[in-house]
């Protein structure tokens, strides 16, 4: 059986920051190759990053050489961040049952948690016939990524604009939740306040 493909949202515009936040240095590498190398280190058979604004500059500064990466250009992503959710989706099937999400400004999650969150998909996968989402949660509030489980072509037509997980999850016949400590699940970079904090999380 496939391993699974990850998804990295990453193509918004980043109004807030005023920048690329996806090549923000922190600790060392930008932002988004961070939450890529991170994937790249769970047994995923194939993880994609999909971008869209300054789409060029960040295929210039990010190299990866491992043969799953793949970049995907959202020519839509201007429309919200549903379009690229749409779009990765789209990518990852029909070679993939399951396809968990990652959000490119998320660079503090634990490897831990990813792994923790991949076996129990695995383990859903072997269980549940319908499609299935497994959400990690920290102090009783749910975060990403997210691991969605036999899905299929045209389960997230109607998702439009920026709605968020929420709506996602609504078009899942199960949900599942996996409690971690962990909390870079919860830690998203959008604006420069949030940058000037990130940098002191170690």
């Amino acid at each position: 059986m496939q391993q699974g493909c990850a998804v990295i949202l990453a193509a918004g515009t980043a109004s807030r920051m005023g920048t690329a936040k996806q090549l923000l240095p922190i600790h060392g590498s930008s932002m988004l190759e961070q939450v890529i190398r991170l994937a790249l280190a769970i047994d995923f058979s194939e993880v994609i990053a999909v971008i869209g604004h300054e789409e060029n500059r960040i295929q210039q500064n990010i190299r990866v050489a491992d043969p799953r990466f793949r970049w995907v250009v959202n020519p839509h992503y201007q429309s919200g961040q549903s379009s690229s959710f749409r779009l990765g989706i789209e990518q990852a099937l029909p070679k993939h049952r399951s396809v968990t999400v990652f959000l490119g400004d998320q660079p503090f999650i634990k490897r831990e948690t990813v792994h923790q969150l991949w076996e129990r998909g695995q383990e859903s996968l072997r269980e549940l016939q319908v499609p299935f989402a497994i959400q990690p949660m920290y102090l009783e509030k749910p975060g990403h990524p997210v691991f969605f489980g036999n899905v299929y072509q045209g389960q997230f037509d109607c998702i439009e604009g920026d709605q968020g997980g929420r709506s996602v999850l609504t078009a899942m016949e199960q949900r599942l939740i996996l409690p971690v400590d962990d909390p870079g699940i919860h830690v998203d970079i959008d604006t420069p306040e949030d940058f000037e904090q990130a940098l002191h999380i170690s």
